[in-house]
């Protein structure tokens, strides 16, 4: 009887053990060193010049407009754009109609945007993976006669869906351009 209880009590370190180290193995930080805490993959390891890429394209996408007298609708805005989001980002920016904005813009006002600088600011690493930044967009609108550079302001967070970067919510406090009734 007592060798079967050592037995066990063996059998039960063993697979204690093992277990502790099987799972030590999953948990790794930036650099592919353990951590501990929840499972952060080193593939998935958001890194911020390739976040400020993904959000300058995005915002490109987004706000550049060549010709106002034939800027892009909606529906071609939000096929440009679906590739940087995540499908929940994509279908909260359809329900708020968030690509219909370059459009009035342009038409509004008969005159180009183009996006001249975007900066991230790294705010904090979330136990998800996920990173949120404050961000600053510098664009220009413009025609022959005049030229004006706005900032907008925002907070956007950066995830990664099937080993991509995607942006998971990008939210704004909006800027009022000159000219025009509402902002962007």
């Amino acid at each position: 009887m007592a060798i079967i209880r050592e037995i066990l009590s063996l059998s039960f370190l063993f697979v204690l053990f093992f277990s502790l180290v099987a799972c030590n193995k999953d948990v790794v930080n930036e650099n592919g060193e353990e951590k501990e805490g929840k499972p952060v993959k080193e593939k998935n390891v958001v890194n911020v010049e390739e976040a400020e890429k993904l959000f300058k394209d995005y915002s490109r996408e987004l706000y550049t407009i060549k010709d106002p007298s034939n800027p892009p609708t909606f529906a071609e805005i939000a096929g440009n754009i679906k590739a940087y989001l995540t499908e929940e980002q994509y279908d909260a920016e359809i329900a708020n109609r968030k690509f219909q904005l370059p459009e009035m813009v342009s038409k509004q006002l008969n005159k180009n945007t183009e996006v001249k600088d975007v900066k991230l600011e790294e705010q904090s690493k979330n136990d998800d993976g996920t990173i949120d930044y404050l961000y600053t967009t510098k664009f220009k609108v413009y025609d022959q006669n005049s030229s004006k550079i706005y900032e907008k302001e925002g907070e956007v967070t950066i995830s990664t869906t099937n080993n991509e970067l995607k942006i998971d919510r990008d939210w704004s406090r909006g800027v009022k351009i000159d000219g025009l009734d509402g902002g962007l």
